[in-house]
């Protein structure tokens, strides 16, 4: 009678646990994101000495150059954020040629089994075999 105690009290506890740190992790990660894009972006960064260095950081179409130490963050010079070229395709292969030739590759592949690679495939045991008789020098 005293271990179906003793087993369902850590159970009980063990239950709680999971709950409290599931609850913890909720809020943590309710409270870290607002949307898909961060608001702020860190562009670049380069140490200027021991404890302090300079920040390009970009918010709401505008960077911001920070000076960045132990004791506070100063503003040292804001601009508009560049304009981001489109991207363009390459003149040699267009995008569509490289998907049509990467659907070719996979289609003539070897037939694989549902099982291939895992611990139920034959392939992988003569694959063990095989590094073991290696390793052994049989």
């Amino acid at each position: 009678m005293d271990t179906l105690f003793l087993i369902l009290r850590v159970g009980l506890s063990l239950t709680v646990v999971v709950v409290l740190l599931w609850m913890a992790q909720k809020r943590i990660t309710k409270g870290g994101r607002g949307g898909d894009e961060p608001v702020v972006n860190v562009v670049g960064r380069r140490s200027v000495g021991q404890r302090a260095s300079v920040v390009v950081v970009e918010s709401a179409g505008q960077r911001f150059l920070l000076g960045v130490t132990d004791h506070g963050i100063n503003v040292l010079h804001t601009s508009d954020a560049p304009i981001p070229e489109p991207v363009t395709e390459e003149p040699g292969e267009p995008e569509f040629a490289r998907a049509l030739t990467h659907a070719r590759r996979v289609r003539n592949r070897p037939a694989q089994g549902p099982l291939h690679g895992s611990i139920f495939a034959r392939s992988t045991w003569v694959q063990a075999g095989t590094a073991l008789r290696k390793g052994l020098n049989l």
